[in-house]
């Protein structure tokens, strides 16, 4: 804390001295030979040799200055009549402190050195402090920065910086473009939470798309913790990755297995790889996959990289490509980028030169504080369009950001599908080369096909006409004995439960066959039930009652005198069927009131083809659905296992008119296997098999 502190106390002092003292420090030179300085404020080296350098190590890139540097003093159409010369100091990365103290530090202590712009620094922070200090009318210094954060565009706080590297915002808006495009209105963010190299551009991207986009956010905690499964279950088939090096590597190579690419999702990867590290992705044996594999994935992607392709106007270097990449020997972009950057500075300080000497100024006497040159000199840097290394170098001068071109890359490296103009959000998509994934899975709803459902409805009708006849002829020969002694009255009950049933079936039947609306399939849901429980209670207690009243009579009559007779009337037993009846609907109805069946849909993805469909089952359901279904079937259960008992027990009555009690226990067989059929219907259907399958079971 005390260093802090003392650090402030010294920041707070140079820019007082510096403020104050004032350009008068600098000692001026001229003359043919006068050297101009450039102050470039960079990241520290990486003193871990351990690792591979990253792309902000100094070392990797400050090549790419000191080459541009080289080219320009060779050059006698460029600053003829002036030397120019890189100082090198550290710009803390984002202790933003740092790169105060060495700004002062070189523009007032160091003597004679006459720095008429800043190259750097690299991070965003860094850059904030130092372009607001060289935005002073009293500094007033042309900054070209490698920053990346969309508040930079500030001119008012930032009036003389330069981003030679396009904003966050640019690839962001690149992406939203890309969503409104297709239409995208969900997709999975993919991100590692212990490692987000682009953390602004993953916040950026939240807060450009709330309430345009649902998001799924998935991290992988580390490279180890693939989270692809989470993917799937969300059927989400755009995603957005922020993952880089070895983690994407990872994820990417699951994926080639898990057959989760193109065209059946869609991976959009945000600058995942320097063009520096391509072998690094085909060392894919780790990930028990081959780097040709994991290449194919890469490759089947959206790559998002922001590097401008050329324009109209010439290069501005002759320097042979082997030369420079001998140069920038890693390859990083910023190697590139910074070599562009001082060529930007250079040009803007050459074309100045004529503008200065109409207003009677020599570049000579040009140093930091001078407000007229820097104003001269900022009119140049935005009127600046030429060709470097790294792409077209066009500044707008309301944002004082590079001109970027946003590129899309699909299929190969070279393929380019689309391109996206920062600021002025053009979005260009080349149609024959592109192709895109819908929003969502074609979705598939699995219903009983119409042949089954018409053969079913057929089946209940002759059913229905049957039971109807039967009814029919039951009650005209009420009269003759042996119809009169099955007790016509309590038939009527059951022939009533038969009616439900296969009014209950037919309903079922339109709602598994048809799409209807939401709330038909919901009151349809509550209605079956009540149909199936209801009527089986009144087929089945009144083959109870009528079981019960002959077992009472003749195994009664044995323990009493052959004189008295018991007399058990229909009346009795209609009140038992009523009762039994009753008690099923209140079952229903508690059912009902507390844990009301709804239409849901069970989703699950797969294969067609090339591409995936979402297949949607849709059953009724509630929370203790199951609970319920085993109360009815052991309510249910109890009936027909007691008439079957009664029955069996009176399978030896010699009256012969009472015989018929073995085509009764023949019925309750059926009935039994009728509700073994309905047990493997819900089986079969919950493990996945088409609708007709369970259907035609049931």
């Amino acid at each position: 804390m005390a260093v802090l502190c003392a650090g402030s106390t010294r920041q707070a002092i140079l820019l007082l001295l510096l403020i104050f003292v004032g350009r008068d420090g600098v000692c001026a030179q001229s003359g043919k030979n006068h050297t101009l300085y450039l102050l470039s404020l960079l990241s520290y080296p990486n003193n871990n040799t351990s690792l591979k350098p990253s792309i902000s190590d100094a070392n990797y890139i400050i090549p790419g200055a000191h080459l541009a540097v080289s080219d320009i003093n060779n050059r006698s159409d460029i600053l003829a009549d002036y030397r120019l010369e890189i100082i090198t100091a550290g710009d803390g990365c984002n202790i933003e402190w740092i790169a105060l103290v060495n700004l002062i530090d070189y523009l007032y202590y160091k003597e004679g050195k006459q720095i008429v712009g800043i190259v750097g620094p690299e991070c965003s922070d860094s850059t904030k402090v130092v372009a607001s200090i060289t935005g002073r009318p009293e500094i007033a210094l042309i900054n070209v920065h490698l920053g990346s954060a969309p508040e930079l565009a500030d001119r008012t706080l930032y009036p003389y910086s330069y981003g030679i590297r396009p904003p966050t915002s640019a690839d962001v808006d690149a992406v939203i473009a890309l969503f409104r495009y297709n239409k995208w209105t969900q997709a999975a963010v993919l991100y590692n939470s212990e490692m987000l190299v682009d953390y602004n551009s993953f916040l950026l991207f939240q807060e450009k798309t709330i309430g345009t986009v649902n998001l799924t956010y998935t991290s992988s905690a580390s490279p180890t913790q693939l989270p692809l499964e989470q993917l799937r279950r969300s059927y989400v088939r755009v995603i957005v990755s922020f993952l880089r090096d070895e983690t994407l590597k990872r994820v990417l190579c699951l994926a080639y297995f898990k057959n989760m690419t193109y065209p059946r999702y869609q991976w959009i990867l945000f600058e995942p790889y320097d063009d520096s590290n391509v072998s690094f992705w085909y060392e894919g044996n780790q990930h028990e996959c081959s780097g040709e594999q994991l290449f194919t994935t890469l490759n089947q992607s959206i790559e998002i990289q922001s590097n401008n392709p050329y324009g109209d106007t010439s290069f501005i270097t002759d320097i042979d490509e082997e030369t420079l990449i001998n140069a920038c020997q890693y390859g990083y972009v910023n190697c590139y980028v910074l070599f562009d950057a001082v060529w930007a500075i250079a040009l803007a300080l050459n074309n100045s030169i004529e503008p200065l000497r109409a207003s009677a100024l020599s570049l000579s006497n040009y140093a930091y504080g001078k407000f007229a040159y820097t104003q001269i000199i900022k009119e140049q840097m935005n009127l600046l369009s030429f060709n470097g290394v790294w792409g077209a170098v066009q500044f707008n001068s309301s944002t004082g950001f590079i001109i970027n071109i946003t590129t899309f890359y699909f299929s190969d490296k070279y393929s380019i599908i689309g391109t996206f103009s920062f600021p002025n959000g053009i979005l260009d998509i080349n149609s024959s080369k592109a192709a895109f994934v819908s929003t969502k899975f074609d979705e598939k709803l699995i219903l009983v096909s119409i042949p089954l459902a018409v053969v079913i409805i057929i089946v209940e009708v002759v059913a229905a006409v049957l039971v109807i006849m039967v009814h029919i002829l039951n009650t005209v020969y009420s009269h003759r004995k042996t119809i009169k002694i099955s007790s016509t009255r309590l038939n009527h009950f059951a022939y009533i439960g038969c009616y439900i049933i296969l009014i209950g079936t037919l309903l079922y039947t339109i709602m598994e066959t048809f799409d209807i609306n939401q709330k038909a399939k919901d009151v349809l849901c509550n209605a079956f039930p009540w149909t199936l429980i209801t009527g089986l209670t009144l087929v089945f207690g009144t083959v109870l009652a009528k079981a019960w009243r002959l077992y009472h009579i003749f195994k009664s009559s044995l323990k009493r005198k052959k004189s008295s007779k018991l007399v058990i009337g229909d009346k009795s037993l209609i009140i038992v069927i009523l009762i039994l009846a009753s008690l099923s609907g209140a079952l229903c109805l508690v059912w009902t009131l507390y844990d009301r069946l709804e239409q849901k849909t069970g989703t699950t993805l797969a294969p067609e083809g090339d591409d995936m469909v979402l297949v949607l089952k849709e059953s009724c359901s509630s929370t203790y659905l199951v609970e319920w279904i085993v109360v009815a079937m052991v309510y249910e259960g109890i009936l027909i296992t007691s008439t079957v008992v009664l029955v069996f027990s009176t399978r030896n009555i010699s009256i012969k008119e009472l015989q018929s009690q073995g085509t009764i226990l023949m019925a309750y067989l059926l009935t039994l296997t009728s509700i073994i059929g309905g047990s493997i219907y819900y089986i079969t259907k919950s493990i996945g098999l088409e609708m007709d399958v369970p259907y035609a079971i049931l």
